[in-house]
């Protein structure tokens, strides 16, 4: 029996983008952190939008099938056969009303903004993400994240404009970073994404460009921030950006530029609780 479970359990975790899952988790947690919100707030923040990301990933296997083997994928466990198809879908739609749940106790604001969040990641694996409108999941679902995470918080409030602006940012600068490595594979079942249509030249220039402008951005209005420390974040951001960028350039673009925008995300989001912190203890 443990046999038989441990394969369906490892297949179907990595059914759910594992890294940018708990990525996404971990950067909302870190964001909460920033208002200073009671434990049983953080812990609906992180488990909640670790449910999302986990529908919304599982649903991508689950979606993606027959694309997915069609061009022989060997890093999705449903098209190597190592977890069932059914069972992906299933945990796609319980994780789904789970998110759900778990915001829907913090508030009417915060489930609004979870459904949203939900329907803009499943729209990208209904049909978005065939054609050039690809872009906008991820820049409308990661600028929704920071509304929804503020929105947790007692008493709830929207956060500053910028924030949002600089995730959408970094929601397209990471759209273009995880398409490239599938680019030749996707072309083979006709998905025409926009990183397809503008190619791999523009596509890196958009990497770097939006990742950057996002991370000046998050320099620029985070008045609080010391000097040292926003000039050290800047230039390990973009740098982690434009590195991403190069390695968008090659044949055969490789999956880490994906790793180095999470990466860079990273740095902003640390950047952005330094300076919440900063604020707090000078009030």
């Amino acid at each position: 029996m443990i046999s038989k479970l441990l394969p369906n359990a490892a297949g179907l975790l990595g059914s759910t983008h594992p890294i940018p899952s708990f990525s996404v988790s971990g950067f909302s947690i870190l964001l909460a952190l920033g208002y200073a919100p009671a434990i049983d707030t953080l812990v609906v923040v992180g488990l909640s939008v670790l449910a999302q990301q986990f529908s919304v990933g599982l649903s991508n296997d689950w979606l993606d099938y027959w694309r997915d083997s069609q061009v022989g994928r060997k890093d999705k466990p449903t098209a190597r056969g190592q977890v069932s198809v059914k069972l992906v879908r299933n945990a796609s739609l319980v994780s789904g009303v789970i998110a759900f749940a778990l915001a829907s106790s913090v508030g009417w604001a915060a489930a609004l903004m979870m459904v949203a969040m939900l329907v803009v990641g499943w729209s990208y694996n209904l049909g978005l993400k065939t054609n050039q409108l690809s872009v906008l999941p991820y820049a409308v679902g990661f600028g929704i994240l920071p509304i929804y995470v503020t929105l947790t918080i007692n008493p709830a409030q929207m956060p500053p404009w910028w924030v949002v602006v600089a995730a959408s940012l970094l929601g397209v600068s990471a759209h273009f970073a995880n398409a490239l490595p599938d680019l030749f594979d996707d072309k083979e079942t006709g998905v025409r994404a926009l990183p397809h249509v503008l190619g791999q030249k523009v596509s890196a220039l958009v990497i770097a460009s939006a990742a950057g402008f996002a991370s000046l951005l998050v320099l620029t209005q985070s008045t609080k921030l010391n000097p040292a420390i926003a000039t050290s974040g800047l230039v390990l951001s973009v740098g982690l950006a434009l590195t991403a960028s190069l390695l968008a350039l090659r044949p055969r673009p490789p999956r880490v530029i994906f790793h180095l925008l999470i990466a860079a995300t990273f740095v902003n989001v640390v950047l952005l609780l330094i300076s919440q912190s900063s604020t707090f203890s000078n009030t």
